[in-house]
């Protein structure tokens, strides 16, 4: 798995959010992104201010971490409003490994083997201060993809 680092400013994607566990995250996940196309909440998220080309995964723990949230969504500028039913999150500055994936990837292998082998190989480890992790699919959400973590070097 080859990764690159890249550093990035800080940025904000609003969307839609589901929490969710382990053991249901396939259901919970595939019923959002069914609801977010379905209801048009994409055509919405196009026309906001600062609104990016592609779709964003966006993962962070609750605070137990019995349980992560999971947004897919847009970037948009910060400053734009949040639709009705939506979440905006403000991603801090970061350090990232990345690493792309090509369509049809299973992502919970990838991200697993990312996670726990390619970043430790590569002297890195997960900033867990940063709090946020992230899929980034350029064109489609059935496309390639990005996966990103913000990392510090051991």
């Amino acid at each position: 798995m080859d990764i690159i680092t890249v550093r990035r400013g800080g940025f904000c994607i609003c969307g839609s959010a589901v929490e969710t566990t382990l053991e249901n995250n396939d259901a919970d996940i595939s019923k959002l992104y069914a609801d977010f196309f379905a209801t048009g909440l994409d055509k919405t998220l196009c026309g906001l201010p600062g609104a990016g080309a592609g779709y964003y995964g966006l993962e962070w723990y609750a605070e137990n971490h019995k349980s992560f949230f999971y947004l897919l969504g847009r970037e948009v500028s910060g400053g734009a409003p949040v639709p009705e039913g939506s979440v905006m999150k403000q991603i801090p500055p970061g350090f990232y490994a990345v690493t792309r994936l090509p369509a049809g990837s299973g992502l919970i292998e990838a991200w697993t083997e990312f996670f726990y082998d390619a970043v430790p190989a590569a002297g890195l480890a997960p900033d867990e201060s940063h709090g946020f992790y992230f899929e980034y699919y350029p064109k489609d959400v059935r496309g390639e993809c990005e996966l990103w973590v913000p990392v510090v070097r051991k």
